[in-house]
């Protein structure tokens, strides 16, 4: 689903241009993080951190960057994979385009880019897959959550949506095989409104699966987050589906009573069977189907929830619902959105990063920023124990970076710094990757 939060809109003209790029590359890089930037408006920018999280290479990759193995620059909507496969490469997923590119960082080479749907990139009426998430399994295996469903009933399986697909990374290429996820649409009834907002009826409507992220869990198994979503932005009961990749399956599906709008899903340090499950509710409810989850896997593939904070629960707490990292064991950082004034539009109530323990449920709270929605998906490297925070600031002062925190062998947390990324381009960080 495209990314459309609420953000202050940058002045475009203002984007970095990456002058040195050659003929078949971009300028080498090195780094331990890389650092997602954009403005919301088609104007984005990747930079590199090393292992202190110092900028190693500022605005390395951006809009203006023209590379003849380059599809097309980047556009407005990129997102990294949950996981990085390779330390020395870096992919990035551009949703709204559908389109999965590589780029090794020692030399610069754009290694490939594959389309994951096939519809002309410019007809804005056809089906377009928006891909979510890819998983590298192997070194000539690889699987794309596609999170549209294709309208057409007719499409051949490859162009349905709304499911997993392969290809290889040696190749570029598609495979045949495809993870079909409609099974895991759900009927709810949907209500309908006048012109003035006011309820009048109801619809029988499909929540389609629309699977995002993606984690490995033990052996050949995936977990994948499933959203559950309306046309209409209604959403149905939480799901967790568990897949086989190597006989290309779904293996189980566990469901997340109470909670809703599960597509966020992250690894757990030194804990291969276990993934974080974050559920971010439906938009307005105050959190009311709203959590945070540790599920295991065994070796059957069945899925089981090991703790679990809901919202619901802890009247008095934040609604930490969404951008998680995990710390390792049943430790993970996540955010708490604020709200914005729809008269002023100002802050009503900034943006807040809490400690979560999901065994006590004991929330501890490490910054607030100066601004709502501004916080963005942060990464923790747990061989460095650096956690890396996207902050924007708000919009009378706006921040071009990422908070920089520690965090010792008991996954206490200390802020360390606030760590300028790309402020020539005037772009704010939206997103962490740890390499």
């Amino acid at each position: 689903m495209l990314n459309r939060a609420w953000g202050f809109v940058l002045v475009l003209a203002a984007i970095g241009c990456n002058d040195s790029v050659g003929e078949h590359g971009l300028n080498a890089g090195s780094g331990e993080f890389a650092v997602g930037s954009d403005n919301y408006s088609g104007a984005t920018s990747i930079s590199l951190l090393d292992d202190e999280a110092n900028v190693s290479q500022d605005d390395w990759l951006s809009s203006k960057v023209k590379n003849p193995k380059l599809r097309t620059p980047l556009s407005d909507d990129v997102v990294f994979p949950t996981s990085s496969a390779d330390a020395s490469i870096l992919t990035t997923v551009e949703r709204s385009l559908g389109v999965i590119t590589r780029f090794d960082l020692a030399t610069g080479n754009v290694l490939g880019q594959l389309r994951t749907d096939d519809s002309p990139e410019d007809d804005e009426a056809a089906f377009h897959s928006n891909p979510q998430d890819v998983l590298f399994v192997s070194e000539e295996s690889a699987w794309v959550s596609r999170w549209e469903s294709n309208p057409n009933s007719d499409a051949e399986a490859r162009e349905r949506g709304n499911d997993l697909i392969e290809w290889n990374p040696k190749t570029w290429k598609r495979t045949d095989r495809r993870i079909d996820l409609s099974e895991l649409d759900q009927q709810l009834e949907e209500p309908t409104f006048d012109m003035e907002g006011n309820s009048t009826d109801s619809v029988e409507a499909t929540a389609y699966a629309s699977p995002n992220a993606l984690v490995p869990v033990g052996g050949s198994f995936a977990a994948v987050g499933i959203t559950g979503i309306t046309k209409s932005y209604s959403y149905a009961e939480g799901r967790l589906a568990i897949v086989d990749l190597e006989r290309g399956r779904l293996v189980s599906t566990l469901k997340l009573e109470g909670l809703s709008n599960c597509g966020e899903l992250k690894p757990v340090p030194s804990e291969p069977q276990s993934v974080i499950v974050a559920c971010i509710g439906a938009f307005g409810d105050e959190g009311a189907q709203a959590g945070l989850l540790k599920v295991t896997v065994d070796t059957a593939g069945k899925a089981k929830i090991q703790h679990a904070f809901r919202k619901a629960e802890h009247d008095d707490a934040a609604n930490t619902n969404s951008n998680v990292a995990s710390l390792g064991g049943n430790i993970v950082v996540a955010v708490a959105a604020g709200r914005i004034d729809s008269k002023t539009m100002k802050p009503a109530e900034v943006d807040k990063l809490y400690r979560v323990d999901l065994a006590s449920g004991e929330q501890e709270e490490l910054w607030e920023s100066d601004g709502a929605f501004v916080l963005g998906m942060p990464a923790f490297a747990a061989s460095t124990g650096l956690l890396l925070v996207p902050d924007a600031g708000n919009s009378d002062q706006p921040l071009t970076g990422v908070q920089r925190f520690r965090v010792n062998a008991e996954s206490e947390v200390e802020h360390d710094d606030f760590v300028d990324v790309a402020a020539e381009t005037g772009l704010a960080a939206r997103r962490v990757l740890a390499l």
